[in-house]
Order: C-alpha cells, then sequence, then structure tokens
C-alpha cells in the first residue's frame, strides 16, 4: 500500500472519529506518547516514530481544515 493511502484512510478515520463525538487532539496525544513509549503498536525504529508522530500531527490538521 502506497503512503498516500495510508495518509487518506488516517485522515478520513480521524474525521469520522471527530464527527462521532471523539476529543482527536487528546487521542492524538495518547496516540504519540504510545509510538514514542513502545506501546505494542509501535514496532518501528526511533527514526521512524518521529515520522509517525509528524504524520498524525499533519493528519489532525487536515482534519480541523474539514470543519466538521
Amino acid at each position: 500500500m502506497n503512503e498516500d493511502a495510508f495518509e487518506q484512510a488516517l485522515v478520513a478515520f480521524i474525521a469520522e472519529a471527530k464527527k462521532s463525538g471523539l476529543d482527536v487532539e487528546k487521542t492524538s496525544m495518547e496516540a504519540k506518547a504510545g509510538i514514542m513509549g513502545n506501546k505494542i503498536y509501535s514496532w518501528i525504529s526511533t527514526k521512524e516514530k518521529n515520522k509517525a508522530v509528524d504524520a498524525l500531527d499533519e493528519a489532525i490538521a487536515e482534519v480541523s481544515k474539514l470543519n466538521l
């Protein structure tokens, strides 16, 4: 799967979660802490973890532009 497909899936998931009432900013902070803290869903290198955190921030920013 290419990077665009992953980004689209992430943005769509966050948008739907936000529409459902989830505090996506709070959840994003928890997810980023989990990525950096080696939770069960974090298996990539430290260099890649920083990229994942950046990607999550970018996806949240994209969703905020949608005015949901």
